[in-house]
């Protein structure tokens, strides 16, 4: 599964006729489309879908307050009651191109955290997202949790692997 990238999971559905209500990390840049090919696996032993995960496409997909989604070759609510819950997953080949100054956020992980004047603060462990934005995960010499935002983070190299961090003033 390394090259696959973990975009959510689903543990409910939509309707009755056999759609799914996806809680995707970043809904607002998915990449996710009609035809797009996804890996999912079962979140317990409740799913149906196969320990090693099962290959699907996206049949349609509707973004909005939440997102939904219908997978070919599910055709009723039957169907999508057995498969949930499942993670999703997208192969890391099938994302579009990005441009020079572009990255992935799953691109983050494992990157060093440094301050301007070089010393290693950390590195980059995970990522969630909190509704407003992206907060990156720093574990190190102080474990911190900063919106990836370029007050915090002035720089991101993924090239020669470092972020740059503006450390935060402590609140008491």
């Amino acid at each position: 599964m390394e090259k696959y990238i973990k975009f959510g999971h689903c543990s409910k559905p939509h309707g009755i006729k056999g759609a799914f209500s996806f809680h995707l990390f970043n809904k607002e840049d998915s990449s996710l489309k009609k035809g797009s090919k996804l890996i999912l696996r079962p979140s317990d032993s409740s799913s149906s879908i196969r320990a090693e995960g099962e290959e699907h496409i996206i049949g349609a997909i509707a973004f909005g307050n939440k997102v939904i989604v219908s997978l070919k070759n599910v055709q009723d609510r039957n169907q999508v009651e057995a498969m949930i819950p499942f993670e999703i997953y997208v192969n890391r080949e099938d994302f579009p191109p990005l441009s020079e100054d572009e990255y992935y956020i799953e691109d983050l992980v494992g990157l060093k955290v440094k301050t301007n004047d070089g010393v290693e603060y950390g590195v980059v462990d995970s990522y969630y997202d909190n509704g407003a934005q992206t907060v990156l995960v720093i574990k190190g010499t102080n474990n911190i949790e900063l919106p990836l935002v370029e007050q915090f983070f002035p720089e991101v190299n993924v090239a020669e692997n470092y972020i740059l961090i503006n450390e935060p003033e402590e609140i008491e």
